[in-house]
């Protein structure tokens, strides 16, 4: 014989909390944004998804770097791969050496945006509908002053700068696209620490760069608003300065001297850069009175020069950059993943030349 189970206090609240609980369920299942909603509720920066009518992002798919030569750098595209089946058998001596995609492939491209840009003439009014999207907008750069002025130059834009290691910008009239860059010495915490960089012009925190450098300069030259996008990268000055900082202040004990070399950072470094990381984005959201500024992250590219062990220092400081990311909800700016293999540096270091990184940074 089955006893029914006694209404008691606290037997009513547990079958009311397992109510509402089935309510809210069966709401989220038919909400448009279906069970995915509970990660946009337990995130309270995360951006708005983008409507089913949106094409895929190609950029975030698995795929290839494809360029036909060096000199027609201009031809770069990222290829998303197809789908794998196991089924799909492939022999060597059927393969089409002409380049030429097949239509379903082709499809899911992106388009060749840069390039359309850069064929056009210099005077030729881009086509009204076409370029709407982009009229009147305002991109600004934490660094990145080699792209951005290779760029203006391949889409015909004028470009002023404020200083090498100040910063500048870009204005191409045809479209009213402004593209910004400000020169930062990465995460820098303290203006006192007069050893590091001596020879740098002051001030070198990311705060008060901002406040008494980049903000009046772009207020001078009459582009003093609210960015439409942000992009901030803040890597191999860090990997320098988190490198370094022991030999110029050395802590009590003393570090051995080839301490440098040591293979990778110590998980408190780590976290120093994510922490200072995560104070960049907030402040940025703070100083332009938006909690949802879009934000983008330009995540490493592999350099030539790895000297102290800075190829993994750089990848540990970017994994805790892609943490602090997800955990802010700022979208990652994939450019050096998806150059991985392109490696014509025209300083021997880190610094490409014009070529398919610039197509790839533009598109």
């Amino acid at each position: 014989m089955v006893h029914p189970i006694p209404l008691t206090p606290r037997w009513i609240i547990l079958y009311t909390t397992i109510l509402l609980s089935a309510i809210s369920l069966w709401f989220m299942r038919d909400d448009q944004g279906g069970f995915s909603s509970l990660n946009s509720l337990s995130n309270p920066f995360s951006s708005n998804q983008c409507p089913s009518s949106c094409r895929s992002d190609p950029f975030s798919q698995r795929g290839i770097l494809t360029y036909p030569s060096v000199e027609r750098y201009n031809e770069t595209r990222w290829i998303p791969l197809p789908p794998f089946s196991s089924d799909n058998k492939v022999k060597l001596s059927n393969i089409d050496y002409t380049g030429n995609l097949p239509p379903e492939l082709e499809a899911g491209l992106a388009e060749q945006l840069t390039a359309r840009l850069n064929q056009q003439e210099e005077n030729q009014l881009a086509d009204t509908v076409e370029w709407e999207w982009l009229k009147g907008r305002l991109v600004v750069f934490l660094d990145d002053r080699n792209n951005v002025e290779q760029l203006c130059g391949e889409i015909h834009g004028k470009s002023e700068s404020w200083g090498g290691h100040v910063g500048g910008f870009c204005h191409v009239e045809r479209i009213d696209l402004t593209l910004v860059w400000w020169f930062s010495y990465g995460l820098v915490d303290d203006e006192s620490l007069d050893l590091w960089r001596k020879l740098e012009a002051r001030p070198i925190t990311f705060e008060n760069r901002i406040k008494e450098v980049f903000l009046p300069a772009m207020k001078s030259d009459g582009i003093d608003r609210t960015p439409d996008l942000m992009v901030v990268s803040s890597l191999f000055w860090d990997e320098g300065f988190i490198r370094d900082y022991p030999q110029l202040y050395p802590p009590t004990p003393p570090l051995p001297p080839d301490h440098r070399n040591r293979p990778g950072f110590l998980p408190d470094q780590i976290q120093w850069h994510q922490s200072r990381l995560a104070a960049l984005f907030t402040y940025l959201r703070e100083i332009y009175n938006q909690p949802d500024l879009p934000l983008m992250f330009r995540t490493r590219h592999i350099r030539a020069n790895m000297n102290y062990g800075g190829g993994l220092k750089i990848a540990q400081i970017d994994q805790g950059a892609r943490e602090v990311c997800e955990a802010m909800g700022v979208k990652l700016f994939r450019w050096g993943d998806l150059l991985e293999g392109v490696s014509d540096y025209y300083d021997k270091d880190q610094h490409f030349p014009l070529g398919p990184n610039t197509y790839l940074f533009g598109e």
